[in-house]
Order: structure tokens, then sequence, then C-alpha cells
């Protein structure tokens, strides 16, 4: 048959490929670190109708011409990704984050232990960073894959303990109550380690609390916290003659300044009361419920070169996960946590991966990527500002993908295709002519 018919039905092909790929781009528009992909049209084979030939300059002999060829229409010669970086999008979440520069976020099912390979641990590359923590500690993204980085360095990254107060407990501490005087309303006397109040609280409870709150941290008791811990009401018969009701009280006392308490050795456990004569004033039953630490510096963190997952902390004080209630990631990828005592908690840093060749990437399920065979060396670095990029927290990348050059493009794929298939309807008018000369 006519090679016009091939060659137009090699470039409605062509076109259509071109089409899907078009498509595909369109459709991922609002795709997060999606890269948009360009197709590269080539010529298909072809014949010759006369092979070329040499000149020669012996005598008779004629000069040389030129290859005639008649080709056979066109076909793709790539698809490849266009890797720009896309515009940044704002997150309401701390843990979403993006990449500004050319590297790749290193995510994947468990691997033990750590490692240095990237190409050997068959791990995924991505560019879209939904991070947050899942069930057991560890950082994931949202198709559930772990994130790969540099854990914090076992004994390091330790928060600072802040200093804590000295703490009393006095118990059948004596609480002398006045008969009522005569007005309206009637007040009561209420006397406490030799302190006195007038109260109109009429439920004994009541009468402690308001002298709580007129000496707590005032007067004499200025550098003290008293909290009721706990009461006894006053018997309901007392001695004739007597004109006040004598209950009972348990306080807790906290001394405002930080640092442990004077007089108090920590070898032996002794305590010398004369060293506090406001703990005194409420009776000798006393006892030191805690006395106090100084501050103790903390530990800088420590992030090793090996590749592994990251996971929250344990607190060697509990041995228990730290308690974190918010998240921060800086530009370096360093993940900071904030935990329920409002410490900042070092959790571990990001891991870029720089690739020599990124179109020798392979698209996998989602958004991932696996590192084909022409990718050349893959290295992951932490991030640096270099070209593998920095992190920006509160940030998703959008994809690369420009609708104005897509739908040009649509437009030209589409003339190139019906001019193909005006190829093919020429061509059969050809064939119809030539079958008509027969009748």
């Amino acid at each position: 048959m006519v090679r016009s018919m091939v060659a137009g039905v090699a470039g409605l092909k062509a076109h259509q490929s071109k089409l899907d790929v078009i498509g595909n781009n369109i459709a991922n528009v609002n795709t997060w670190g999606f890269k948009a992909y360009s197709y590269n049209f080539k010529d298909a084979m072809y014949t010759n109708t006369i092979n070329s030939t040499g000149g020669s300059i012996i005598a008779g002999a004629a000069g040389g011409h030129n290859a005639s060829q008649v080709g056979y229409g066109s076909t793709v010669s790539s698809i490849s990704n266009v890797y720009t970086t896309g515009a940044p999008s704002p997150s309401s979440r701390t843990m979403d984050c993006m990449i500004d520069g050319t590297g790749f976020f290193l995510v994947g099912n468990m691997v033990n232990g750590s490692f240095t390979n990237v190409e050997g641990s068959g791990l995924f590359l991505s560019r879209v960073g939904i991070f947050s923590v899942d069930n057991n500690g560890y950082l994931v993204d949202d198709m559930g894959s772990y994130v790969y980085g540099y854990a914090v360095q076992e004994g390091t990254g330790i928060p600072e303990k802040p200093a804590t107060a000295a703490e009393y407990t006095i118990t059948d501490a004596e609480v002398q109550r006045s008969d009522p005087d005569g007005s309206t309303p009637p007040k009561y006397t209420i006397t406490i380690g030799g302190k006195s109040i007038e109260t109109t609280q009429t439920d004994f409870k009541d009468q402690i609390q308001d002298w709580l709150t007129a000496h707590s941290g005032k007067g004499d008791f200025e550098n003290y916290n008293i909290a009721l811990k706990g009461y006894q009401d006053p018997p309901a018969n007392r001695p004739t003659g007597d004109n006040v009701d004598k209950g009972k009280i348990s306080l807790s006392i906290t001394k405002k300044s930080n640092g442990p308490e004077v007089g108090y050795d920590a070898d032996t456990g002794n305590f010398t009361p004369n060293n506090n004569p406001v703990v005194n004033a409420f009776g000798t039953n006393y006892t030191l419920a805690n006395p106090g630490n100084d501050r103790v510096a903390g530990t800088a963190a420590v992030y090793p070169d090996t590749l592994s997952t990251i996971r929250i902390p344990i607190d060697p004080d509990t041995g228990q996960r730290y308690d974190i209630q918010s998240w921060r990631i800086d530009k370096d990828g360093t993940i900071m946590g904030t935990d329920n005592q409002n410490r900042a908690i070092p959790i571990g840093q990001l891991a870029l991966c720089t690739v020599e060749n990124p179109n020798g990437l392979e698209k996998a399920s989602g958004y991932y990527y696996t590192i084909g065979a022409n990718a050349g060396e893959t290295e992951a670095i932490k991030p640096n500002g270099g070209p593998a990029g920095i992190i920006k927290s509160g940030w998703l990348e959008m994809a690369n993908v420009d609708l104005a050059n897509e739908f040009s493009n649509m437009i030209t794929t589409q003339r190139g295709f019906q001019a193909n298939s005006k190829i093919i309807t020429v061509t059969d008018e050809m064939l119809q002519e030539l079958v008509n000369m027969k009748r």
C-alpha cells in the first residue's frame, strides 16, 4: 500500500501519545510535588529509493549523487520529567514542609538499623513532605511510609532540668476559730500559725480558704506558697468556758525561690528546722517532702552521619518517650518538639537525597520515585542550603505544570493530529481513483 498511509497512521499514534502526556500533566495540576512531563518526537525509519554513490575522476566516469529516502512518519523520542521547583503553597500544619532546591526526601518501609547506601536500601524518593507521627512515635508521611534522616545520638539532646523549690508537708497544725460576733453578717476570727483573719464564711473549709488567700505569698509568708492538703473539723463538744473551736489542718508549703533548701543535707537526708522559722510556726509535725534541686544544664543534640528512621526519643528520667505537644521543622531539617513541660526536645534531622541524573528516576505509586539504573550516583546529605536545598516548614510544593504551555501544546497537537488524518484521507482518495481506473 501507499507509504503515505503508513506515515499518517504513525503520525496519529505519535500525536495521540503526546496528547496522553498533556492530559496527564493537566490532570495533576493540583497534585503536590508533581513534575510535568515533556513529549519529544523523532522521525521513524527510512527506506532508500536511490542509494548514495561517490563520484569518480576516471575518464568516462560519472560524479556522485546523494541518496533518496522516503520516511515512515514519526514516533516517540523520549518522555522526560521537567524537574523545576513548583511554587510554594502555604499550609496550616507545621509538619508540612517542602524542599526549596533539587533534593528529595527518603521514605519507605522499615529498614532495621542504620545505613549509608541509599541506592541499595530499596527506599523511595519523594518531593512531598506531608509528615506526622504514628502510634509508635515514628515520623511517617501521609502514605504511611517511614521518613529517613538522622536520629539523635543516644545520650545527647537531653533538655535542661529546671530548678525546683523545696516543699514541706505540715500535718496536724492547729486551727482556732472564735465564736461569731454580734454583727450582721456575723464574723469569725480564724488563727493559724499565729496569724489571724476575720471572715464571714460559716463553713470551716471556706474559712480556711479565706485564711490561705490572705497569707499565701504575702507578709511573713512572702516567699512561700501555701496550699490546703486536708483538714479536720473542730470536735462537736468543747471544754466548758472555752470560746474557740480547735480543728486540725494539713498544709503544703512550697518555697518560691528555686534550688535546694538551706540546711538540707542531701547525703544524710537531714534537715535543720531552725533554718526555716516559717515552717516551724505551724508546729513540729512537718516533713520535707521535696528538698528541691538546682538547675541541671541540658546536653546538645548530636546527629550521626548514618541514616535511620526518626523517632521520638526516650526521656532518661521517666524511661518513656517524651510527650510532644507541638512541632517545628527548621530550614536545616532539624525537627524540634515541645513537651508537656514546655521543654524543647530534639527529635531528629531530615535527610535530602541528591540524584546525579533525575531523569533516570522512575515513577512509582503515588508521588514516589524509584532509583533507576540510569539515575547515576544518589547520595543523602543534611540540608545545608546547597543545590539540594533547604526545608520550608508550613509550605507544600505545588505542581510545576504550566497550564498556558500545556494548552498551547494541546492546540498544536490537535492540529498535527488533524493534518495526519488528512494525509490518510487524501491517500484514500488516491487509492479510490486508482481502483476506479479499472472500471
